[in-house]
């Protein structure tokens, strides 16, 4: 019970390492505020984390869109009274294509998601965690802030920019017992990579060739990753802030 009597809000949270994480949380004994734009995802990790004894409440959430983000916040503190920390995991891909002809509509749009989503969720979940003495703040990065096979401009640029965000928000607070970290995930086993493995038209190739560029020789889990961020939201990473960890089955140290 790592989170026991804390108020967590997850971005992202009806499906994927999102949903993953909401559901840890709430075992670990936090309450769990869960936002996404997917309402029956987020209704059915709700009705998933209730079943098993924990306590979460669902809003629909835009985080391209600052006041959804803000509302989000205003109901952990309403419902529960407090926020102790929030993991940003909002987020969407950028379908593999020449970085020339990447449209503006698409590179605005994976941005204002990807990165925007995350300052808003920096921005208005920072006073919160003032009000109540400190807290912790995870931001969902990406491999792609350090290694790249090209074709992804638009989501590495963004990615990479959490990463600098993180890196800024550490040292702002660090003596206000505000602590802000990242992970950096490799290829994970969720609905976003199968949907990019089925664009490229031969999903398996594309899967084996994800193995290939992955030291461990296989993809990782939702779980993996939601253990990663429990400990970075938890006092077990007390004296930790301004990393980006890295959740890559060592394709980095390649």
């Amino acid at each position: 019970m790592r989170l026991q009597g804390k108020v967590a809000v997850v971005t992202g949270a009806g499906n994927g390492m999102g949903r993953a994480t909401a559901l840890l949380f709430a075992r670990e004994g936090a309450a769990v505020v869960i936002g996404d734009v997917d309402m029956a995802g987020g209704a059915s990790a709700v009705a998933e984390i209730e079943a098993a004894g924990g306590r979460g409440v669902f809003q629909r959430c835009d985080v391209s869109k600052e006041a959804d983000v803000a509302a989000l916040i205003d109901t952990a503190e309403q419902r529960y009274g407090k926020l102790d920390t929030i993991f940003n995991n909002a987020g969407i891909e950028q379908p593999v294509t020449p970085s020339t002809d990447v449209t503006e509509e698409l590179f605005d749009r994976v941005i204002g998601i990807n990165l925007k989503g995350t300052f808003f969720g920096c921005k208005h979940a920072i006073p919160a965690l003032l009000r109540n003495g400190g807290g912790t703040i995870v931001n969902n990065s990406s491999v792609s802030a350090f290694a790249n096979v090209g074709g992804n401009i638009s989501y590495a640029a963004s990615k990479g920019a959490v990463m600098s965000l993180t890196r800024v928000l550490a040292i702002e607070y660090a003596k206000r017992n505000i602590r802000v970290n990242a992970i950096n995930p490799g290829v994970i086993d969720t609905d976003m990579n199968r949907r990019n493995a089925v664009l490229s038209n031969d999903p398996a190739a594309t899967e084996e060739r994800w193995r290939a560029i992955t030291p461990m020789g296989r993809m990782g889990t939702g779980d993996e990753i939601a253990q990663t961020v429990l400990y970075l939201a938890s006092d077990q990473s007390s004296f930790v802030t301004g990393v980006g960890l890295l959740i890559d089955g060592g394709r980095v140290a390649t």
